[in-house]
């Protein structure tokens, strides 16, 4: 409903258009998009592309539309962080600060990107994590701190960073995860050749068991918690007992 509604950005421009030709058992499709940059309409028909007027656009039959939010005040915000930026150029800051280039990404193509979230190269120290530090350059953009601090009042989020460092506590972390993943996996490859024939055979869920290989696999950064039979047990007569 509307009164749920928490966007503030109400207007809509429509962006692309895929438009059926054929029945409802089979047919072909063709699609009508805009490119922002130019405003000019194309349709895109297999591998031919074709520039078209918008009334083309107007008159087609449409079978699915595709809008985007259009908010006039974000584009003067963009543009005031294009002059800040082209500024900073020509008085280089002393300080300067790193923002996700995904949060980036959002300021410069969403309507309401939201607030800054450095969380995709940040740990929650403000550090950078272990097995991010070789890419974290590829996850991180650096920006003067006149255009850092006109973001952050004007979306806040976080948080503020000004130096790449590697996380010492997330490292201790790491290397405390690694030897409790070799210890595990090599007691049970010892426990597993133990005993061809044990007296008592006791049952785990696969789906637990999966989670588990995967973690000393390394497919999954935490461990799986605790050992979870629901799925393989049914209370009988007040007693647990295994799911035939």
């Amino acid at each position: 409903s509307c009164a749920d509604c928490v966007s503030q950005v109400t207007s809509y421009d429509l962006v692309s258009v895929i438009c059926h030709h054929g029945t409802a058992g089979g047919g072909h499709y063709t699609c009508y998009s805009l490119n922002c940059i130019s405003e000019q309409w194309f349709e895109f028909d297999d591998q031919y592309v074709t520039q078209v007027s918008p009334e083309t656009v107007q008159n087609c039959e449409a079978y699915v539309l595709f809008y985007k939010k259009s908010s006039e005040a974000m584009g003067k915000l963009r543009h005031r962080a294009v002059e800040l930026t082209e500024l900073s150029q020509n008085e280089p800051s002393l300080m300067q600060f790193y923002v996700s280039k995904q949060w980036v990404n959002k300021f410069n193509t969403f309507a309401e990107p939201g607030p800054i979230d450095n969380s995709d190269f940040l740990c929650a120290h403000g550090g950078v994590h272990p097995s991010k530090e070789p890419y974290v350059n590829q996850l991180c953009t650096v920006l003067s701190q006149g255009v850092w601090e006109y973001l952050y009042d004007t979306f806040g989020g976080g948080p503020a960073c000004n130096r790449l460092y590697a996380c010492m506590s997330c490292q201790q972390e790491q290397q405390a995860l690694h030897r409790r993943i070799k210890h595990e996996l090599d007691v049970f490859m010892q426990l597993n050749k133990v005993e061809e024939n044990p007296p008592v055979i006791y049952a785990i869920a696969m789906s637990w068991f999966r989670q588990w290989q995967c973690f000393v696999r390394g497919k999954e950064l935490g461990p799986p918690g605790a050992i979870d039979n629901c799925s393989i047990i049914t209370n009988k007569n007040g007693q647990m007992v295994l799911k035939m």
